[in-house]
């Protein structure tokens, strides 16, 4: 029960992300036209974004950090005696869950380094997401930085 209730929050939470980079990518492409007044990007919205990326980020480089390369991420949840469908399913939701995680961030890192000035939390939090998705790559990999 635990396992489900923490797998509703987490892609809760990243349906909101998700929806927040879409918003915001909307508005930065659409800075200088007429578009732009339909909708705005408030404080409460920068907030959301900066704390959901936090958190969904967290959850995508733990989760990658206690993954064997070439293991299905979460797959350690799964009881030793789980059925193949469970697995299954398992693998495509940790599959969509870091596509999604990858698609929104690489967005918002682009679109952020494109307009830089038409909306500062998105910037920022593609910025962050860069440096997060780097980590989480070494992690995964099991690299370690050059020294």
């Amino acid at each position: 029960m635990k396992v489900i209730a923490g797998g509703v929050i987490a892609i809760v939470l990243l349906g909101i992300y998700a929806w927040l980079i879409c918003v915001a990518c909307g508005i930065a492409l659409c800075s200088g036209h007429a578009c732009e007044a339909a909708t705005a990007f408030n404080d409460m919205q920068a907030q959301a974004l900066s704390v959901t990326t936090g958190l969904v980020s967290a959850l995508v480089v733990a989760e990658l950090a206690v993954t064997k390369t070439g293991e299905a991420p979460a797959a350690h949840m799964l009881a030793a005696d789980a059925s193949g469908r469970a697995k299954l399913l398992l693998r495509w939701v940790a599959a969509i869950y870091l596509l999604v995680w990858l698609v929104a961030g690489l967005a918002a890192f682009i679109i952020g380094m494109q307009h830089p000035a038409a909306l500062p939390a998105l910037t920022s939090v593609g910025q962050s997401w860069f440096g997060i998705a780097v980590a989480a790559a070494y992690a995964y990999l099991g690299l370690k930085p050059p020294s």
